[in-house]
């Protein structure tokens, strides 16, 4: 059967998704003046405006960027990527067992090879998807109920993914304490990247994190690639990971050391290699920044292309938005009389992006 979830997931905002100039390789951002250890170190004000007018380059320029001097230990980035490498070297019957198939509509859980999606074409990548979990009384699951008739029924598809559990393996043990352990470091890095960029568009340095932020909606994929010359053979194979934007604000990816997979277009059209450094992620801005920023700031596209002869593995944690935050253009960012995007309910926006993720039926 083919889940009601859809088959297409690609770009639909009313921005292009080229970045502004024809940059070929990635910038690299210290955001260790945005940590708290700096707070009170004499001269760290203007470090941090320093910072902030970097990233704001970056994210006009080129909207990818190498982020360095977050405080996540080599050692914590490195275990996660072994451990996930561990989960996908088990027996598919031991990985369906978490199957998305067991929670349909909630996006949670493991996608076999080809079951992700990406413009009418199959992802040749295994994932597990994991996302926030709210509980029952939170005010976002009683917005399900609340409204007309018919209010509530075009809310009732999100319900799966706003009110399911994540699964996890049994098998490695170490895989859910040490997953969400992760979760928590990405989303103080997040926080670290947003304060920065607030300061570099003239906002409050709170300004996105104190209300739009405080309850994030985060998602995190465990992906596995292998090399996409074994798909050959299955039908309606694109790419690795076909090229995209991402829905939210900030991505950021922990890989491992495939060189050539990560992918960014630049302007000219040329695809840029994002290859793993040592101790830095690559983040890239979301959907959510764009409209903030009237299109000052581009959700680039990107893709994934193992073209190696190696299982890769990566992990993309999102840091986004809370599900009800409503995203509005900044009346005083970029040139909002040359911008059309409306504002959106950033839960909205993400629901209609991942309900057209997977296809499940059999390869």
């Amino acid at each position: 059967t083919q889940s009601t979830w859809g088959l297409n997931r690609e770009p639909k905002m009313s921005h292009t998704n080229a970045a502004s100039t024809a940059f070929t390789s990635l910038p690299f951002i210290d955001i260790s003046p945005f940590l708290p250890d700096s707070h009170n170190v004499p001269g760290n004000d203007e470090k941090k405006k320093a910072v902030a007018k970097q990233l704001d380059t970056a994210c006009r320029e080129v909207g990818f960027f190498y982020l360095t001097g977050h405080g996540v230990p080599e050692e914590t980035t490195r275990k996660v990527l072994d451990v996930a490498r561990e989960f996908f070297q088990q027996p598919r019957e031991e990985k369906e067992k978490l199957s998305i198939r067991n929670q349909p509509g909630s996006g949670r859980g493991y996608q076999r090879l080809g079951e992700n999606v990406t413009r009418y074409q199959k992802d040749w990548h295994e994932a597990v998807d994991l996302y926030r979990e709210l509980p029952s009384d939170h005010k976002v699951i009683r917005w399900l109920s609340e409204g007309s008739e018919e209010e509530q029924q075009r809310k009732s598809g999100m319900r799966p993914l706003l009110t399911d559990r994540n699964q996890w393996p049994d098998i490695p043990a170490e895989f859910k304490p040490l997953m969400e352990e992760y979760v928590q470091t990405c989303q103080r890095v997040g926080g670290y990247v947003m304060r920065a960029m607030a300061l570099g568009l003239g906002l409050e340095e709170g300004f996105f994190e104190d209300t739009y932020l405080n309850e994030g909606f985060w998602v995190m994929r465990v992906i596995g690639y292998p090399p996409l010359a074994s798909s050959e053979g299955h039908d309606g194979v694109g790419r690795s990971c076909g090229e995209h934007t991402d829905y939210g604000c900030l991505t950021l990816v922990n890989q491992d050391q495939t060189p050539g997979a990560l992918q960014v277009m630049n302007a000219a059209g040329d695809w840029v290699n994002a290859n793993p450094i040592p101790g830095a992620f690559v983040v890239n801005i979301g959907d959510m920044i764009t409209i903030w920023t009237n299109g000052l700031y581009k959700s680039t596209l990107h893709r994934v292309m193992n073209v190696a002869t190696n299982y890769r593995v990566s992990i993309p944690f999102f840091y986004e938005p809370n599900y009800d935050a409503v995203i509005t253009p900044l009346p005083d960012v970029g040139d909002p009389s040359s911008y059309s995007q409306k504002a959106v309910m950033y839960g909205d926006h993400l629901f209609g992006k991942v309900a057209n993720n997977f296809d499940t039926a059999d390869m």
